[in-house]
């Protein structure tokens, strides 16, 4: 039976927010993308019939930036006023290797703080509610502009390497690096962000890794994957 243009929606939703596919497969059953204005609130049918809505918090009137040695941080606070549901998560137990990715749905243009807030929001919802998870799989999220925002708490493992979450700091660049490539200002702050990590976790640089590195995936997308190599070269 063919999906109704709402049941699609939600359908790209899903894959959209959950990040990074699991199998390169997957990566083309996306549905073309959709107007950024309704990451805004979107609806979910209940088993009731009933419609839940889901809306993103609104972007608090200023950035308050965490403590992170030789890195600003935007906070969580800026994003979201949900807090992680402790009982699905696992402690980190320290770090001792990093995982790049990319969102790998649709492009990604905008730089505004406002709709980049919505836009992690939204894959904070979709990760918890349709996933199961209890936060966002990320730790740390470059938007396009160059801006690291804070994700999951540091102090508790990942949802974004099945089977290796342990240990592992997960970094996304929001962007489909297969359809387009990442901006100098992403990858400088990608560049900082590692070298920070690197300095304050005591992580070689043989221990970055990309997502598709560990698993059967396209993720991080052709265009940041080829520039990775270099990337880890200066950080030796």
């Amino acid at each position: 039976m063919d999906l109704t243009r709402r049941q699609a929606v939600l359908a790209g939703i899903g894959l959209m927010a959950a990040g990074c596919s699991a199998t390169p497969a997957s990566r083309s059953a996306r549905p073309t993308p959709w107007s950024v204005n309704s990451y805004r609130e979107f609806q979910r049918p209940t088993p009731t019939g009933q419609a839940q809505v889901v809306t993103p918090a609104p972007a608090l009137p200023t950035s308050p930036a965490i403590a992170t040695p030789n890195l600003q941080v935007i906070a969580r606070s800026s994003w979201t006023r949900t807090a992680a549901n402790g009982g699905k998560v696992n402690p980190m137990n320290g770090v001792s290797r990093i995982t790049v990715h990319h969102e790998g749905w649709k492009t990604v243009y905008f730089t505004d703080e406002r709709t980049t807030a919505q836009r992690i929001e939204t894959i904070r919802a979709v990760h918890t509610r349709d996933n199961g998870w209890g936060d966002i799989g990320y730790h740390y999220i470059v938007d396009r502009d160059g801006r690291i925002w804070e994700g999951r708490s540091i102090a508790s493992q990942g949802a974004h390497v099945r089977n290796n979450n342990e240990n592992n700091l997960g970094i996304l660049l929001l962007g489909n690096f297969d359809k387009q490539t990442p901006s100098a200002p992403q990858m400088a702050s990608l560049h900082n962000a590692l070298a920070a990590f690197q300095k304050q976790y005591k992580v070689r640089a043989t221990r970055i890794h990309t997502h598709q590195e560990l698993a059967s995936t396209a993720c991080p997308g052709t265009n940041l994957q080829n520039q990775m190599a270099g990337v880890r070269q200066r950080l030796a």
